[in-house]
């Protein structure tokens, strides 16, 4: 209680203060043009573009916004969505949100420009693209995703190890309860990357997390301060970078894992140099880092000294035979906070929960909330601000109440695209940063 006495005196301090200097302090809120209190407050949307009409897609620009919470503005830049072939013969692309304009379409590698009217026509009120007959742009069937109707040029295989190969577990290929398994192209060299202006009062409430100036303060501080920073990140195969196509795949458009566009945004934003220690294995649970080869990588980490750690695991855990406990996953992650406080005390600690898994992958329902839960115990634990969860199962679960489990995840089964990677690594930004101010 006493920690969390200081921390809002300090946090008063800091507000008056800056009301003083006439910067920061509340002001009347932007309501709509037609003056609808209901609707979003544009003052809440730093990114807000109110020439969405007018906007070109330019290359530069992107790579500049790639991790940019796209939730600030109304625009998203490149979201991935699978053009597929329905039994019933429809073909379209489903989108997140009602897209006000599309500015762009196009593949994967960013490199073909696909055109409105032949290649792809904009369906407003079913928040999606649809495909026409004679259009260029791939198809893939409804059913590949079971493992049927699989192009040529992918071979089934029981150690699909390389990048032309799949196999299907679950089932028999066609079964409701097969699902394939892949790191080829089979999903993701077929994805559309679209930026498009949205209507923001689509946003789920509570969705992504907000950011909050009372945690993390001896990290923003350096920051603040222009201090280089030592930022480490702690995991499994997502935060390894699985799946991205910069740092796993090696493909275009050579998108980073979201760890690596963390620290280039903490540099871009804020104009520091930061030191960035990856102490992330694939295959590993929360108790890896504890225990023998692990204690090699994790030492990695605490010879850095990091001045932020994250910690994200949560998916190989909870799809383990058996599962992990919530109550031992909770113990491993506080155990491997301790360790990286004694390298360093002052480390504040970002904990991850995963996204999720493939449901016909899914081993325990609620397991991955509970670990949630979990996490968020912990925050709550270190009541002095160092500690901050982030949600990313909560997050998944939504695109996925939209999207099919590939349009997330281009192995079908645990892995991030690239515009999850995205997310992930927004969401965590938002820790961060207050792009209100910035």
């Amino acid at each position: 209680m006493k920690k969390k006495l200081i921390r809002i005196f300090a946090c008063m301090l800091a507000f008056a203060a800056v009301c003083v200097l006439g910067a920061g302090c509340a002001r009347e809120p932007i309501q709509s043009d037609d003056g609808d209190k209901t609707k979003p407050n544009i003052a809440d949307f730093p990114f807000y573009n109110a020439d969405y009409m007018s906007l070109q897609y330019v290359k530069e620009t992107y790579e500049s916004s790639m991790t940019k919470p796209y939730w600030l503005g109304n625009v998203i830049y490149n979201e991935l969505a699978l053009p597929i072939l329905y039994d019933n013969g429809d073909a379209y692309a489903n989108l997140l949100y009602t897209p006000l304009t599309v500015v762009s379409v196009m593949d994967q590698k960013l490199s073909v420009t696909y055109e409105e009217g032949k290649d792809y026509v904009v369906d407003k009120e079913n928040k999606r693209l649809v495909i026409p007959e004679g259009s260029s742009i791939e198809l893939l069937s409804e059913n590949a995703e079971h493992g049927v109707d699989i192009p040529e040029g992918y071979e089934y295989s029981t150690a699909p190890d390389s990048v032309s190969k799949y196999t299907v577990w679950g089932g028999q290929p066609g079964d409701a309860s097969a699902y394939v398994y892949t790191e080829s192209s089979l999903f993701y060299g077929r994805y559309l990357s679209i930026t498009y202006a949205y209507d923001i009062s689509e946003l789920p409430e509570g969705l992504f997390n907000t950011f909050d100036g009372t945690m993390l303060m001896n990290f923003r501080s350096k920051l603040a301060a222009g201090e280089d920073v030592s930022v480490a990140f702690i995991g499994d195969s997502i935060t390894d970078g699985s799946s991205s196509t910069g740092d796993n795949l090696h493909v275009e458009p050579n998108t980073p894992c979201y760890a690596k566009q963390v620290c280039a945004e903490i540099e871009r934003v804020y104009g520091v140099n930061v030191t960035y220690t990856s102490g992330a294995k694939g295959g590993t649970k929360s108790e890896w880092p504890l225990t023998g080869e692990g204690l090699l990588s994790l030492n990695r980490v605490l010879d850095a000294k990091p001045d932020l750690c994250v910690i994200a695991y949560g998916m190989n855990d909870a799809t383990a035979e058996p599962p992990v406990s919530a109550v031992k996953y909770q113990s491993n992650i506080e155990n491997i906070m301790l360790k990286v406080r004694s390298a360093n005390p002052n480390c504040d600690i970002i904990l991850v929960n995963s996204f999720p898994c493939n449901p016909l992958y899914e081993k325990e329902a609620g397991l991955f909330d509970n670990y949630g839960r979990k996490l968020e115990e912990l925050s709550q634990k270190y009541d002095d601000g160092s500690v901050k969860y982030i949600n990313m199962q909560t997050v998944g679960k939504n695109f996925l109440q939209i999207k099919r489990y590939c349009e997330i995840s281009s192995s079908n089964v645990n892995h991030p695209n690239d515009f999850l990677h995205r997310v992930y690594a927004m969401n965590i930004m938002t820790a961060i940063c207050d792009y209100k101010t910035v």
